[in-house]
This record gives structure tokens, sequence and C-alpha cells, in this order.
């Protein structure tokens, strides 16, 4: 519904938005008045003026330019643009732009404060020497930040693509860091290096990158980047020199998973038993931090390093963290790390010292409580009507209020407090295929099976049962999720529509028998007058000639109620051009055919209602095509409703043009396929010896066209088994 003149006033006037209505030119046509916060003048004195008098310079051409791209084929646009307030304060704002009939609307938002964001992390980038990029593996489109250009000191304004990317590496490097991103879009992993480049001022230099996936429905859709310079940090440390020996002698007979991590010069030794422990080179007492944080199972790795940035910040001089690293079998363990922070006169953590302890099996005891939670949330989560869990010898663990009723009511025992297996309280008829099943979810399957059942009241229900593994952090399945979905609807409605194809074939079936039979009904009566006309003629029975007659008078009636039934059909062009056109009360009309199939309702045990229009809705028709049009239809209406009710209601306020009149059945429906096929001469419900409707289906036909000529229309909505309405739309007399 749109909106009246009011609502869109006091909303444009209420929003936070700015709205604006200028021309190509930029001079203002409108504004509201959330807008006076851009202008230093009075309302009576902005229009007139123009935009770019109040726009920055530095967006001033942006804005020229943008607007110079709209016309009629390409109407719609989003730019932002920067303003100096009133209080001399920048208000960054992003517009929406729309050009309609010469003129521009706007609707803009206050994108202040991502504009300051924005602008902070241009700097931040520049300061970090740092840039971003992304790859979208679909497109092969490849962009790079200003920071990606000003790294390898190229002009920003070249196109990027992944060739002319990996360019910069040296030749003998480009294959292998390829492969890093081809393994990132096949196995969703993430990466990162540190590799030279030479840029293109011919500069050697070193850059980190790093890559993440950005998964949607199992599949990399973009590849997010990051690529800093570390020239300076590389070569800083290519020039370090440490003494082993000292080192050696000072960790020597230390607690094993002694750590030394100099903060400022980046570097971290371990001792011997620590590298053995992890898998770590053994011929070094210096290993990379990168080395070790590659470890760090990546789930762990972001916070880990968040709790480590903030631990160095801290108060105090104690250190804590923890997170999961892989060790030398190559199975990730939990650990937690102990250490002490030596600062400098600033309160800078400048060394620590610390310690690894395997807390694994102190985790693994946790996690016992953290797998009870994510059972119970399991079973809420599911949506199922029925849930029981079970361990993995069939013995619930849990379930949901309703299973643990009927359990309770046909067992008579108590999961929540006798143990038990789910087999010996289950449904008998469960039992065939809940061994193979449940066996088929151990290996970690997720497996459905149908199964159809005779409940408590004596119907036939289908449920859809479900047996889902649930895995622990080892993946391995540690219980089975049995899950209950009532489908019986589902199946009445499959059964329906296997129903309503076969109705359809005898739909089919009977045309052909129908059109036949007229055949044959036009062509015996009609050799019996022309049989009878010739021995007539050739007068070779004088004395029969009486009886002849009789039988001539008995085929020329035969023939003449045969062509009647389809008369109406080739009169459609006399009835048009003999209409009676009269001015008439449409609730006298259906009120008489109401109460003429009252009867017929009544001795099929039919509630019949009838419900009029108190405004009297007048219409100028021929009453007795409009009559035998309705009457067709209530007729079928009636002859096809078993049992339930038939309404006739006339509504007039629906539209200002037509007149509603509605006949609705819960009859046996029409399949939505054969909605226009039941408008078709010779069609009826069903055929052959069991057929329950009789009838060619004319009535419909010609109830259609009768409403046609008389310029209305007929509109049906049904459903398969539940009913039918039709609408019959007569033009108001006013």
């Amino acid at each position: 519904m749109p909106f009246t003149a009011e609502q869109f006033e006091i909303l444009a006037e209420k929003t936070l938005h700015f709205l604006l209505i200028f021309k190509k030119n930029g001079k203002i046509v409108a504004f509201n008045n959330r807008c006076e916060v851009l202008f230093p003048f009075k309302n009576n004195q902005i229009k007139g003026k123009y935009i770019t008098d109040f726009i920055i310079d530095d967006d001033v051409q942006v804005f020229k330019d943008s607007v110079a791209t709209l016309n009629i084929q390409n109407s719609i646009l989003s730019e932002s643009f920067s303003f100096v307030t009133k209080d001399n304060t920048v208000l960054a704002l992003k517009f929406n732009l729309t050009y309609h009939n010469d003129l521009i609307y706007a609707a803009g938002i206050d994108t202040t404060e991502e504009y300051k964001e924005h602008r902070a992390l241009i700097t931040l980038s520049k300061l970090t020497k740092t840039g971003a990029w992304y790859f979208n593996p679909k497109n092969k489109e490849m962009y790079w930040s200003r920071g990606c250009y000003r790294i390898k000191d190229l002009d920003p304004n070249t196109p990027m693509t992944r060739k002319r990317g990996a360019s910069f590496y040296p030749v003998e490097s480009r294959a292998r860091l390829e492969s890093y991103l081809d393994d990132l879009i096949e196995n969703k992993e993430p990466y990162e290096y540190t590799e030279k480049i030479i840029t293109a001022k011919g500069k050697e230099k070193w850059v980190k990158v790093v890559a993440q996936p950005v998964i949607y429905k199992n599949e990399v859709v973009y590849v997010n980047g990051t690529i800093a310079d570390v020239t300076d940090r590389h070569n800083y440390i290519e020039k370090l020199k440490y003494n082993a020996e000292t080192k050696h002698l000072a960790l020597k007979g230390i607690q094993s998973g002694l750590f030394d991590h100099l903060i400022k010069k980046n570097e971290v030794f371990y001792s011997a038993e620590f590298k053995k422990m992890l898998g770590l080179p053994t011929d070094k007492d210096y290993v990379p931090e990168e080395i070790f944080r590659k470890m760090i199972h990546p789930d762990d790795l972001n916070k880990a390093l968040q709790r480590h940035h903030e631990n160095l910040k801290k108060e105090g001089n104690h250190y804590y963290n923890y997170y999961r690293l892989k060790n030398k079998k190559g199975k990730y363990r939990h650990y937690e790390v102990y250490g002490f922070r030596r600062k400098n006169e600033k309160g800078e953590t400048t060394r620590m010292i610390g310690n690894l302890i395997d807390v694994h099996q102190k985790k693994m005891n946790e996690q016992t409580i953290i797998e009870g939670k994510s059972r119970l949330q399991a079973i809420v989560n599911n949506g199922f009507s029925y849930n029981v869990l079970l361990n993995t010898e069939g013995k619930i663990l849990m379930a949901d209020k309703k299973s643990l009723k009927l359990i309770k009511r046909d067992s008579n025992v108590d999961p929540t407090q006798t143990e038990c297996h789910f087999i010996d309280v289950m449904p008998i008829n469960f039992k065939n295929s809940f061994r193979h099943t449940f066996n088929e979810a151990l290996k970690g399957n997720a497996v459905k099976k149908e199964i159809e059942r005779i409940n408590m009241q004596g119907d036939l229900q289908w449920l859809e049962t479900k047996y889902t593994p649930i895995f622990n952090d080892d993946y391995k399945i540690n219980s089975v999720l049995v899950s209950f979905h009532d489908i019986s609807d589902r199946k009445l409605a499959e059964q329906a529509v296997t129903e309503a194809h076969i109705k359809e074939q005898e739909l089919s079936n009977l045309k052909s028998n129908i059109l036949s039979n007229f055949s044959h009904e036009i062509r015996t009566p009609l050799n019996g007058i022309m049989t009878i006309s010739n021995i007539i003629l050739k007068d070779n029975c004088p004395k029969d000639k009486k009886q002849l007659l009789t039988f001539l008078e008995e085929s020329k009636d035969r023939l003449l109620e045969t062509m009647n039934k389809l008369s109406n059909f080739s009169e459609i062009d006399i009835i048009k051009n003999n209409l009676n056109y009269e001015e008439v009360d449409l609730n006298y009309i259906v009120e008489t055919s109401f109460r003429e199939h009252k009867y017929m309702a009544d001795t099929k045990k039919i509630q019949f209602t009838l419900e009029l229009d108190e405004s009297s809705p007048q219409a100028k028709l021929d009453i007795n095509l409009f009559r035998l049009a309705l009457n067709n239809i209530i007729h079928n209406a009636i002859k096809y409703t078993k049992d339930g009710k038939v309404s006739l209601s006339i509504n007039s306020k629906v539209s200002k043009k037509n007149n509603y009149i509605y006949v609705k059945d819960t009859g046996i429906g029409i399949d939505k396929k054969d909605f226009d096929k039941i408008f078709e001469p010779l069609i009826q419900g069903s055929e052959g010896i069991s057929r329950e409707y009789e009838g060619t289906g004319i009535g419909l036909s010609l109830s259609k066209r009768y409403i046609e000529i008389l310029e209305g229309k007929i509109k049906l909505k049904s459903k398969l088994g539940k009913g039918t309405v039709f609408t019959i739309l007569i033009p108001k007399y006013i």
C-alpha cells in the first residue's frame, strides 16, 4: 500500500536520513530538516544554491563524476561525500542517488565513524607497511589495497591479476608459492609464509603473507589475506649473533619444557626436553617463533596470540596462556604456559622465562562435563518431536519429556532412575530395524528410516527416524541421538498425488469415451432415419407404413435430444446478439438459485448456507444467462461434495468495479494441473462402473462462456481432497 502524503511528510521529517532533491548541475531543489546541519544558512536562503558549495574540495570532483553517469538507463548509484557542518566539523555521508525526470533524489546516512576508521586504517597501513588483498577463485578476480601496491613499489592504478602478483617473486619460488593458494582453495586451510620479492623499482624486500579462506556451503568463495614488509626484521635476525654455549649452560639441568624468550630480539630458546617433547629440531638451541606457532591448533591460534599480547602488557610479572600443540606423534594435546616476565624502566616486557606443562588429561576430564552439555544442546536444537540420546552400547543417557512419558506409559520404566537399553523399551515394530540402523550410526553414518505403525487411537501413523552420531574432539563417536518425526501428513499428501494422477488418467479416458458415445448416439438414430426413409420411399411395405413412421419419429426425437446437449456450444454467437440486459439486485438472483438447490443439498445431508450482501449490490445483466451459469456451478458443488458443506455468498466491498459471488464446497477438490481442463466440454469427475459422479462436464464450460459474455470472470481455487472455491466476478452497475 503506498504512503499517503501525510505519512510521507512525517517519515521525511522524522527520519535520521538526509533527504535532498537537486538538479544534475547540483542546484538544490528540496531537502528535509535533517539536512539543516549541512548548510550554514537559513532555510529560505538554501534553495537555489548548489550542493557543491558545501561538499569538501576533495569530494567535489567525485560528486560531479558520479552525477554525470546518471541517466535513464543507469538511474541508481551509491557514493560517499563529506561536508563541513555549521560547527566546523566534518560529516561523512553515504548517499543512494536516484535519477528521475531530470532530478536526482538523494537519501544519505551518517558514516562519519566508518570514515574515521577507514582513514585510521589507511594511516596504520602506511605506518606498519602492510596491505590487504583478496582473491575470488570463481571469477579469478584479484584485489590489492594501496598498501600492497606501496610495498611492491607499483602504480595503484595498475590492474592486478594472480599471475602479475606472483611475478614479483623469484622464478624458482613461484610454483611453490602458487601451490599454497591452490592448496588453500582445495583443503580450506589458511597459510602464511615469509619470502623475498623484487619490487617494480628493482628493490629486494622480504614480505610476510597470510591467507584465510572464506567458506560458503563447504566451498571457498573468497581468499582474504594480508602482506607485510618485514625486511628490517629479517635483516636483523640474519645479523643476530648469540652465544650457544652460554645459553646451553644456562638452561642445562633446568626442568623440562623450559623456554627463554627475548621479546625485543624475538629470540626464543627451548630446552632439550622441550624440543624432544614437541618434536622440534634438536640440533639448534634457537627455533624461530613462527615454527612454534605453526604447531598451535588453528582453532586456538588467534585467541592464544591475543592472550599472549595482553599478558605482555598487563601489570605484574606473571604470565599465563593455554592452547593445543601438535606433539612429535602428530597429535594435538592441551598445554598450559606459566612464565615470569622481566620489565624495563618503562614497564615494557623485555624477557620472559617460562615452562610448558602438559594438562591434556585434565582437559579430558573437563571435556566429559562439556560433552554432557553438548548432548543436552543437541536434543534441544534438533527440532524433532521425540528425542532419545544413547551411549555406544544402546543405553538411554537422556530423553526429552515426550519420549520419557511414552516410555513410562508403555514399559513402566523411568530411564532417568533406572539404567535400561532403548531396545528393551521401544515399540515392537521398531525393533526389527533398530540394531542394523544403530550399528550404521556407530560407524559414523547419519541414517534415516521410515516406519509405519498403528498408534494408540488405532490410526495409521508414519514416523521418520533419524540416527545421528555425536563425536568428541578426537572425532570418535561417544553417543547416538535417535529422533522421531511424525510424517503422516506428508505420506497422505503423497497418496493424494498418486490418486490424483489416477483420476487424471480416468478423465482422459472418460473424454475419449464420451466423444465415442456421442458419435454412437448420433450415428444410431441417423442410421434408423435413413433406413426407414428408404423403405417408405420405395413403398415396399405399405401395410407397415404407420409403424415405420412411428419408428422414424422415435429416431428423430433421439437425435434431437442428443443434439440439444451440444446445441448451446454452437449458439454462443446467437446468445450474444440476443441478450436482454436488466438492472437487477444480485441478492435476489443468488437467493433464488439457493432455494432451487436447497432440496438437493438436504437430500445429500450437506450443510448448505447463504450469506447475502447487506448493501444490495446492483448489476446489469441477462438474468436467464447469469442464472444458468450460477446454477451449473452450484449444482456441481453439491454434486461433488459427499459430506461437509457448501456455502454461497456475495461481497461487493472487495472491489470498486466488481461484485463477487463465492461458491465454496468441501468436496473432492481439483488438482491444480487440471484447473484449465474442467472448463473444457466433455469432462467429468470419474468414469467406469464404479464412478460416483455422472455428467459430461458441459455445464462448467457453458458457465464460463456465459459469464464471459456478461463481461465477467470466473476464478478457481481448489486443493485436492480439501474442497473448491469458484469466484464469479460481475461488473457493478452504478
